[in-house]
């Protein structure tokens, strides 16, 4: 005969107790679990670079876990493969050039810009000592990132303006990581390189001669964006605008918090104390760092007059629009706590 037991004068089988035991505790463990278990973004970066420094911030500081996200930031060492791995799904955020973008878009891809990373161009232009002015490049080879991204193009602009046409007057050699091109311009495989913070600190010191700056020629830029596809944007719309929170985080304590930031900058990308404080002063001075995640209007319209010149888009310009989508970031700042 099963067991009972009294409960204020009401007589309950064993099995009926058991049973509302399972059943109150399934209900309460359950919604538990569905609420803890973190939402993972697998975000594809170029290198590890200063221009990804919000990212590492939020990361560090633990905004993203704030935010229930797991996020998984891969390196994938090749400009070339940001685009594709995320139109494949290998990734869903994608922190990468504008340009990129918009030529990708421009050849059927279904993506958006959704938000700001490096809002204005780092690097300046190096030469092996004895390449001491424009002039003296005719006819070197200068090492770059890639053919076509966005840092060799500014660069173009800055010799251009100095008399020098690709490839009438020197040529391009694509060397991939900044340290290699640091390198070879010590040993004279390269006459010049493009560099951005810290090598820049480090090239001074090691007596290379800087050209100038790419901001001098191209003040408005916008350098680094955050890209989606389109399918994933609607369908994880509440993902993503708790991403871009993370992110907005990110970018505030950069601004407000520079002695954590600068230690940010030492454990994460391994420099000096000094190269990692005049890196965090040289991003904020030039306000390459979005303050609240947005994107630089005249950046924008920058970028698009250059894809005008390479070919990739022609008069009359289309609407930005077309490429960005800023109300995620819009819902992301106004739920932002």
């Amino acid at each position: 005969m099963p067991m009972k037991f009294e409960f204020e004068g009401t007589m309950v089988p064993s099995k009926r107790i058991a049973f509302s035991l399972w059943l109150a505790i399934t209900m309460l463990v359950t919604p538990l679990h569905a609420q803890t278990a973190p939402d993972k973004i697998t975000l594809g970066t170029i290198t590890l670079s200063l221009n990804n420094l919000p990212i590492y911030v939020a990361q560090e500081k633990g905004f993203f876990t704030k935010e229930n996200i797991f996020l998984e930031a891969v390196v994938l060492n090749a400009s070339t493969l940001a685009i594709p791995v995320l139109i494949a799904g290998s990734t869903q955020v994608s922190a990468s050039s504008a340009m990129t973008t918009i030529r990708a878009v421009e050849k059927g891809a279904s993506l958006k810009i959704v938000g700001g990373l490096t809002n204005a161009p780092v690097y300046d232009l190096y030469a092996n000592p004895k390449y001491r002015s424009f002039k003296d490049l005719k006819g070197a080879s200068i090492g770059v990132s890639g053919l076509i991204t966005s840092d060799t193009v500014i660069m173009k602009e800055m010799l251009k303006a100095n008399g020098l046409e690709y490839p009438r007057d020197y040529a391009l050699r694509a060397m991939g990581s900044m340290p290699d091109r640091f390198l070879a311009m010590q040993t004279g495989n390269i006459a010049a390189a493009i560099l951005s913070p810290p090598y820049t600190f480090g090239a001074d010191e090691a007596g290379l001669i800087n050209l100038g700056s790419t901001a001098k020629y191209t003040p408005n830029f916008v350098q680094t964006v955050f890209n989606v596809r389109t399918d994933f944007a609607l369908d994880k719309k509440p993902l993503l605008i708790r991403f871009l929170r993370a992110i907005l985080r990110g970018d505030q304590w950069i601004h407000n918090q520079k002695e954590d930031t600068v230690r940010i900058i030492m454990k994460r990308l391994k420099y000096s104390e000094k190269h990692s404080e005049a890196s965090w002063r040289y991003y904020i001075n030039t306000n390459a760092i979005p303050k609240d995640g947005e994107i630089n209007p005249k950046g924008m319209d920058k970028v698009m007059q250059l894809l005008v010149e390479d070919g990739t888009l022609v008069q009359p310009l289309p609407k930005t629009d077309k490429y960005v989508d800023m109300s995620y970031l819009a819902e992301a700042r106004r739920t932002l706590q």
